[in-house]
């Protein structure tokens, strides 16, 4: 299968996952969010500020230059995956609040980015282009999230009793689909991964880790809720590599600012999962300490 056939199937693979992520929301849960006002603040200023600040310190820290510096700046400025809501879904976060970041900063983050990409384009690689603002592709990424969630909603309300029975096999589908796309993606590009990493893999391990880090650190000291935290944390730490990708390659037809987003595409997983079960574990032994504690 083709790379972009596999990104057609996994697109397909998360609106099914979305739709059953709906069985599990009320329209009350997204009334809620008019109290979230300072999450969505934070997430979007680390999103879309920090984020691409840090790429800067790790450009300059990995002595990166050319095309490879413009490519990691088009990744840290692109907006949160669709992914993110998977796994707030399966560990614990606020799904709503998930999708609606997701949602809005899919649609800020298409005006920024080009503006991002234009600076990077002349500052490292001294190219005068101009990326252009492509709103058209963050219609089909809102969609994917918003239309399937509306849908396991409505079925939600009309079948309470089903939705409640499916809610468990839908984690475990969920979790099926980021470990099965996850090793499928690492096996089909495994040589070109390994070529690349040896150039970039210290710096976009690094980002990863800074992204994690420096989201879940910021939501916990401004006193941000356990679920919201959890949300603002994969929101921030997996990135829509595959826009960055598809700007490298079909706006500006360079395959080397395509490479590390291809490397980010693989580890962004493992450090979401890793993060999620760290977390889980954590919060599995707080609460069977708690009666102790008490």
């Amino acid at each position: 299968m083709s790379t972009l056939g596999m990104v057609q199937l996994l697109y397909a693979s998360l609106a099914l996952v979305m739709g059953g992520l709906g069985l599990s929301l009320r329209p009350q849960d997204f009334r809620a969010l008019r109290y979230h006002g300072r999450s969505v603040a934070l997430a979007l200023v680390v999103q879309m500020a920090l984020m691409p600040l840090i790429a800067l310190g790790l450009i300059s820290l990995f002595h990166l230059s050319g095309l490879v510096a413009v490519g990691i700046l088009l990744l840290a400025a692109t907006p949160g995956s669709i992914s993110a809501n998977l796994f707030s879904h399966l560990f614990g976060g606020n799904v709503a609040f998930n999708i609606a970041l997701t949602g809005l900063n899919t649609f800020l983050c298409a005006l920024t980015l080009p503006l991002i990409g234009t600076w990077a384009l002349g500052h490292f690689a001294g190219e005068r282009r101009l990326v252009p603002i492509l709103l058209y592709n963050a219609v089909p990424t809102v969609g994917l999230v918003v239309v399937p969630v509306i849908l396991g909603m409505a079925i939600a309300w009309k079948a309470p009793r089903v939705a409640a029975q499916v809610n468990k096999p839908v984690k475990i589908l969920s979790a099926a689909v980021v470990i099965v796309f996850s090793v499928a993606a690492i096996a089909k590009e495994w040589v070109a991964l390994a070529a690349g990493f040896g150039d970039i893999g210290a710096a976009i391990l690094s980002f990863n880790l800074a992204s994690v880090a420096v989201s879940y650190g910021l939501a916990r000291a401004s006193g941000v809720a356990q679920r919201e935290t959890i949300t603002i944390t994969f929101q921030v730490s997996v990135h829509n590599a595959i826009q960055a990708i598809y700007v490298a390659l079909a706006v500006l037809n360079e395959p080397l600012a395509a490479l590390p987003s291809a490397v980010y595409s693989i580890s962004m997983n493992l450090f979401a999962l890793a993060f999620g079960l760290l977390f889980a574990r954590g919060r599995a032994r707080r609460e069977l300490g708690s009666p102790l504690l008490g």
